[in-house]
């Protein structure tokens, strides 16, 4: 889970050696935006679209961060790039050359601290997706050599740390109401995974909801769910992470009627939401998008 921490308050000034006075007010984080009002137009993420298909982006909390897969050659690979503020493109991507392998390799996810990385990949058998895992020891060194994690099975897809001890992903053989449902699993310590158990409430449906995105607070959810081939964003809420999930809605601008929107992350403080779209406009049949909630009027 994101913390915002405040300024320490200065220490207290001694004059003919008196204490006394009152401590500094704590400074607040400016809020970027309001939570209640509906997304913006959606924008290209700078720096990182193609001509080929960009896709499956997930971002450090800071936003100055940002692992994807790309699609070349038929081969899906992740790669990562930095910025050094939100406001401006990202600079040159790099292959995870560490990670990524003959096969394809998508949806990469990181852990708060940036040392351990859960992704897709059919490395066992072509198109049949199993999430894997790499760590390392430090953020300045390279992931070691992924492994699939033993605890889950087959077509669980989708990976999502929304904070350090739980992971959210899609399953088409978990069983439940649709074709696909979400679900979460606790993460412990050591990075063991724990039992997976669908979300309860008005996510899953006897339609295909896939592709989750959820805040560092677990309260908000987005995701992706297709009815009658139309893919589209919706979200749902709840009040505490150990509730169910309210009445789920498609997300304004992104229910377009025969275009593909699929969420990929949303900033822990819920102003921001990347998305991967075959829309159009930009360089590749796929790429990546941003839209932002804005600050209530003045």
């Amino acid at each position: 889970m994101r913390r915002l921490f405040a300024l320490v308050p200065g220490l207290l000034a001694a004059c003919g050696g008196g204490g006394g006075g009152a401590d500094a007010p704590i400074d607040q984080p400016a809020a970027r935006c309001d939570p209640s009002l509906p997304f913006g137009t959606p924008v290209l993420v700078e720096g990182i679209n193609t001509a080929q298909d960009d896709a499956s982006a997930r971002l450090s909390e800071d936003e100055l961060e940002i692992t994807f897969a790309r699609l070349s050659s038929g081969v899906w690979d992740l790669w990562r790039a930095t910025r050094p503020a939100t406001d401006v493109a990202f600079e040159t991507p790099t292959l995870l050359t560490s990670v990524n392998s003959v096969s394809n390799d998508v949806w990469p996810t990181s852990s708060p601290d940036g040392l351990t990385l859960l992704f897709d990949a059919d490395r066992t058998t072509p198109n049949v997706f199993h999430i894997w895992r790499s760590t390392r020891a430090s953020k300045t060194v390279p992931f070691g050599p992924p492994a699939p994690r033993p605890e889950l099975m087959d077509k669980d897809i989708h990976p999502l740390l929304a904070n350090d001890h739980a992971l959210y992903f899609s399953s088409t053989v978990r069983g439940g109401l649709g074709l696909s449902e979400i679900l979460r699993s606790a993460v412990d310590a050591n990075g063991a995974i724990g039992a997976p158990v669908l979300l309860v409430g008005g996510v899953n449906t006897p339609d295909l909801e896939d592709s989750p995105a959820v805040t560092s607070d677990e309260r908000v959810i987005f995701f992706r769910r297709v009815i009658a081939m139309e893919s589209d964003v919706f979200t749902a809420s709840r009040s505490t992470p150990t509730d169910g999930f309210g009445v789920s809605a498609a997300v304004p601008g992104l229910d377009v009627a025969g275009i593909n929107e699929v969420p990929n992350w949303i900033s822990p403080d819920g102003c921001h939401l990347y998305f991967h779209s075959n829309v159009g406009g930009g360089p590749g049949g796929v790429n990546v998008w941003m839209t932002s909630r804005p600050l209530p009027p003045q």
